[in-house]
């Protein structure tokens, strides 16, 4: 199996005081979320002292991993705050390659500049000959759509090439964000996988949903606004939508995310999405919270990736290789959002 280098930015399983409303700036302590969370009250001390602690969460299917951490910040956490509201988290991300925040209505001309370079003339030359299968994340349509844009750029140069099929990518990334904007998790085309087999990506973020127990009880606004998207809104809780040019299994590719926030003075709860992967991975759901412990903050974090890669026949090696390689990844991506903005407020 190949080593996995998912995309890690923000977010983390936030418990906080059973309430009515997501939005409560009376958090609980540190203390209270290991209690709840049935930690070992040994995690408190190894955190503060700087080890970013691991611990394991139950898969919600087969094809699942999934992983949570708990890490300190040595930085107050209106410092920590501000730095999470913008885009300067993303320079943090080794596998970002470039990014677009999409706003508004997805119409094409908004995901101008995003697509492929000459220099990887030999990925899009692979994406015209996509047949079913785990080498590409695309659906019947798409594929089709492709076949037909093949038989049209016969005899075309390299630079041509590139600048037409970039025009077809980013028509289907418009469409799939329009639809999700509008019919949320349940209207994600599926990928194509074989002639009569295909993955669903809303299956398993619904799978994602409904392991959130612990936030579904201690947060039930933000649960249900990230759980029935489009139709929960609450003023609070603000919705950013991104195309991600990102590096995984060393091929590039085009994520889209959908990231949700809350800001409060007291802690901040933060999710984010990808309702489409174009290869390796199927999809994705992590939660993070943060909360003020003395002058840092602490941040939990929890994630839930899904990828045909690890289902199937010796699906128990593939899980527990696939999730050890995860969490190391998820580690070495916090230890460097750990450095970047402790070292950043410092300056």
């Amino acid at each position: 199996m190949r080593k996995i280098t998912l995309p890690v930015l923000a977010a983390i399983f936030t418990v906080a005081p059973v309430a009515t409303n997501a939005i409560d700036d009376v958090p609980p302590s540190f203390d209270q979320i290991i209690e709840l969370l049935d930690l070992d009250p040994s995690i408190k001390e190894r955190t503060m002292a700087g080890e970013i602690v691991t611990y394991d969460r139950e898969d919600s299917m087969e094809r699942e991993l999934a992983i949570a951490l708990v890490a300190v910040i040595d930085r107050p956490y209106p410092e920590f705050i501000e730095a999470v509201r913008g885009d300067r988290l993303l320079q943090y991300n080794q596998f970002i390659l470039d990014f677009t925040r999409i706003e508004g209505p997805p119409d094409v001309s908004k995901f101008e500049g995003i697509g492929y370079s000459i220099e990887e003339i030999g990925e899009v030359r692979a994406l015209l000959e996509v047949k079913p299968g785990e080498e590409f994340n695309l659906s019947a349509e798409e594929m089709e759509a492709l076949g037909e844009l093949r038989s049209n750029t016969k005899g075309l140069d390299d630079a041509a090439l590139i600048q037409t099929v970039n025009e077809a990518l980013r028509a289907f990334l418009a469409e799939r964000l329009r639809e999700y904007q509008l019919g949320g998790v349940e209207a994600i085309a599926p990928y194509q996988r074989s002639r009569k087999k295909a993955t669903s990506p809303a299956e398993e973020l619904e799978a994602a949903n409904r392991a959130m127990a612990d936030m579904k009880r201690s947060m039930p606004n933000f649960h249900n606004v990230l759980e029935n998207f489009p139709g929960a809104r609450v003023k609070e809780i603000e919705h950013r939508f991104y195309v991600f040019k990102l590096s995984i299994a060393d091929r590039p590719g085009f994520v889209i995310s959908h990231r949700i926030y809350f800001f409060g003075n007291q802690f901040a709860a933060l999710a984010e999405r990808h309702i489409y992967s174009p290869h390796f991975y199927n999809s994705l759901q992590l939660v993070a919270g943060v909360i003020p412990e003395q002058d840092k903050s602490v941040v939990f974090y929890g994630s839930r990736t899904y990828t045909d890669q690890v289902a199937g026949f010796a699906s128990g090696v593939k899980h527990s290789a696939g999730g050890k390689q995860l969490a190391e990844g998820i580690t070495a991506l916090l230890e460097d959002l750990r450095r970047g903005v402790e070292s950043e407020s410092a300056n």
